[in-house]
């Protein structure tokens, strides 16, 4: 395949004008004609609503993506807590959706010459991103297929471990709600809200945010302190299964069976994709990946075309996207 090409756009502003970005990736040399329009992926990352952007999608699942003919987009959204969750990361994503649908295919038509199907646009997403992305299937008009990689899920349902202390960061030091720390977690950054910022690095300090977050999570009020108001239920695809029933898009589940981070399991992706089944969804899946935690596909080994078993979970994952969109 050729060299992929790239550009990146304002899809939106934010509350104080500041621009949010996507990142948009395309190949000329596909799997189908050149003059055929490429149907979208849209991609959204993890990090809880508070970390992360749209670098630390893996390189190999873009470059494959656009292999299968598509166009990747993968926006920032604003981050919590200087925003709510739905003030934020799902008022961004729908709106990246819509942006998708209306914008974008203009810009790659009339700045690239690069023809783009907005009738067919697919969302994947990561661990909250999962989340976001089973969430735009609850819209009108929604994606033809859903790729959810180890996906926060019933998040209104107390009893979950999203609500519960995780002992995986006991020994986490707590929040020190200092006035330094504070305005380094809520204040906008030159007036500006945040929509981007690294992950924790093992074996490197922690920054106030990153302790602010684990904090949160090792106490189990993670959600609580995304969305203050407690209006889980408008964050919960879940609680809409049965309202949507044999209209859900074809949505594949990419999971590991270790995975004990809170609102992530196993055993939370087979109770979603039951409640699916049984409200009338047709075609949904499991992919298994053996002996792997939450974001196991970030390793190197995982990249597509390593000849490892979560390499090839992510590699079908994709490919069901392709088959269904």
């Amino acid at each position: 395949m050729g060299k992929m090409a790239t550009d990146s756009y304002t899809y939106k502003s934010g509350d104080h004008g500041e621009p949010l970005a996507a990142d948009v990736y395309w190949s000329r040399e596909t799997l189908s004609s050149p003059t055929d329009p490429k149907p979208i992926a849209l991609i959204l990352h993890g990090g809880g609503f508070t970390l992360g952007s749209k670098s630390i999608v893996p390189p190999s699942q873009i470059t494959y993506l656009t292999q299968l003919n598509f166009v990747v987009v993968i926006p920032n959204y604003r981050l919590c807590p200087q925003v709510t969750a739905l003030e934020g990361p799902y008022a961004d994503t729908l709106s990246a959706y819509l942006w998708c649908k209306t914008e974008l295919p203009s810009l790659l038509r009339n700045v690239h010459n690069f023809p783009v199907d907005e009738s067919r646009i697919t969302a994947m997403g990561y661990s909250a991103g999962g989340l976001l992305a089973l969430w735009l299937a609850t819209q009108p008009d929604p994606p033809k297929a859903i790729a959810s990689f180890y996906p926060s899920l019933y998040l209104s349902d107390l009893s979950t471990t999203a609500h519960q202390p995780y002992s995986g960061f006991a020994a986490m030091p707590d929040f020190q709600d200092t006035t330094e720390n504070h305005n380094a977690v809520f204040n906008l950054t030159n007036g500006e809200q945040l929509s981007a910022f690294p992950m924790a690095i093992p074996g490197q300090p922690p920054k106030p945010r990153h302790i602010w977050f684990m904090s949160h999570l090792k106490r189990g009020n993670w959600i609580s302190a995304v969305q203050p108001d407690g209006n889980f239920r408008a964050m919960d695809p879940c609680v809409l299964f049965a309202e949507k029933g044999a209209s859900w898009p074809p949505t594949i589940f990419v999971q590991g069976d270790k995975d004990d981070l809170p609102g992530s399991s196993l055993e939370y992706v087979e109770r979603a994709i039951n409640d699916l089944k049984t409200s009338g969804a047709s075609k949904i899946e499991l992919m298994r990946v053996e002996g792997e935690s939450h974001m196991f596909d970030t390793s190197p080994d995982a990249a597509i075309g390593q000849p490892t078993r979560k390499a090839e979970a992510v590699k079908s994952a994709l490919d069901f996207l392709a088959e269904n969109v």
